[in-house]
């Protein structure tokens, strides 16, 4: 049984790792406009896995993958990395980080939904106010004459599809009982999602490598070394030490830190749109991710 606090280096950990999701956003911004969105990412994804595996095998992992489990491995790592890595940067380069932010972190609000179909959870009265309440902030952030949809249909389409892949990546992956440590489990499923992105980035985008600038360069190994890599592994030791619903409460302030870190870094404008889009979606998360208020129980709670 997890434990109901964190150590004094957990707290630490868990602070990072806010800051470092939450403020990812502006720096993807910055190297996507530079660099392709195959290429960023199918540089970034393998790269990731390489520095996994290496400390791993360091510290003496078990690296392997259990027999088994090779497909839902191979399924986890679709949703979860491919689809999601490369929509997302789409959706990353045609709207503002902030705005794109928000429509990421809806992704819990889809991993309910699918969960429904794949692994026969029946949703509390508490997560389906939630669901509604997230919808209703994804209408106020992207429908009607300014809104995001409007202004950037296909930014937005790409940003929901991420989202919603994220979404079920997350039902796939809770539905297997892994046989392999969460490091493992990681560093395979950057290495078979990254990898055919690498590849593609070769055939469809080698004629538009040009050099860039120094921003785009070290925005990428800031977003290489920090959001990615270390706040992965910090991301573990913190589900390891506390309860689930105390350690997802972080995941309700990335897309804060997400708009106020686009507007203070690239100055990006921040409207009630976006307020109040992130005021619901940031509910939405709170009533799908905390324990039960008392609305109703689940057979999976």
């Amino acid at each position: 049984m997890n434990k109901q606090g964190l150590s004094p280096s957990g707290y630490f950990l868990l602070i990072a790792v806010i800051l470092g999701w939450g403020t990812s956003w502006p720096f993807l911004k910055i190297g996507l406009s530079e660099i392709p969105p195959w290429t960023y990412r199918g540089l970034i994804s393998p790269t990731a896995a390489l520095f996994i595996f290496s400390v791993g095998l360091l510290l003496k992992q078990n690296m392997s993958v259990p027999k088994g489990q090779w497909k839902p491995l191979i399924l986890a790592a679709v949703f979860n990395v491919m689809i999601w890595h490369i929509f997302s940067a789409w959706g990353i380069r045609l709207l503002a980080s902030g705005q794109a932010s928000i429509i990421a972190y809806t992704m819990p609000l889809w991993a309910v939904v699918f969960s429904m179909f794949l692994n026969n959870e029946r949703p509390t009265l508490q997560r389906i106010i939630g669901l509604a309440l997230g919808l209703v902030g994804l209408g106020a952030l992207t429908i009607g004459e300014f809104g995001i949809f409007t202004l950037k249909p296909l930014g937005t389409i790409f940003m929901l599809i991420a989202a919603i892949s994220w979404g079920v990546g997350t039902a796939i992956q809770k539905r297997v009982n892994w046989q392999m440590s969460a490091t493992a489990l990681a560093g395979w499923q950057l290495l078979i999602g990254g990898l055919p992105i690498t590849i593609i980035a070769i055939f469809i985008e080698h004629d538009q490598w040009q050099p860039v600038s120094q921003a785009a360069i070290w925005s990428t190994i800031f977003i290489l070394l920090y959001p990615i890599i270390f706040c992965w592994f910090a991301w573990f030791r913190i589900v390891k030490e506390v309860p689930v619903s105390v350690s997802t409460v972080s995941i309700m302030l990335v897309p804060i830190l997400g708009v106020y870190s686009g507007n203070l870094i690239l100055d990006e404008p921040i409207s009630w749109r976006e307020i109040g889009g992130l005021l619901l979606v940031c509910s939405a998360l709170a009533l799908v991710l905390l324990p039960s208020f008392g609305f109703g129980k689940s057979r999976n709670s």
